[in-house]
């Protein structure tokens, strides 16, 4: 794989994927095909951003749990409205975290 592919990826998803995980998907891409890359590219992300501000907004009815992933949570969060509050708040914090591990799962196959 070119490096400036791999480049390329990384600067456009660097926020979009767990910053401890990038120096081992860098190392991974190095050996994949280009075929395999074409794949990786088409894969959408969830953006962390987005994710947070409908949990600032939505979280309280389990939206952002849907978003990243997490059906069972957020149906949760749905029939206790955020869990009274505290979860909504608890969210507000990992929530980002929890929409970039969940963009590395979507890629975790490609990496193999």
């Amino acid at each position: 794989m070119e490096q400036s592919k791999i480049d390329f990826f990384v600067a456009n998803n660097s926020d979009k994927l767990p910053s401890d995980k990038m120096a081992m998907i860098t190392e991974k891409m190095k050996t994949m095909t280009d075929d395999k890359f074409a794949l990786l590219s088409n894969v959408r992300f969830t953006s962390p951003t987005l994710v947070w501000v409908v949990s600032f907004f939505f979280g309280y009815l389990g939206i952002d749990r849907f978003l990243v992933g997490s059906v069972g949570a957020g149906v949760g969060k749905l029939l206790t409205f955020g869990g009274f509050g505290i979860w909504w708040l608890i969210d507000l914090f990992i929530i980002s975290g929890m929409a970039k591990e969940n963009n590395f799962k979507k890629i975790s196959s490609f990496l193999i």
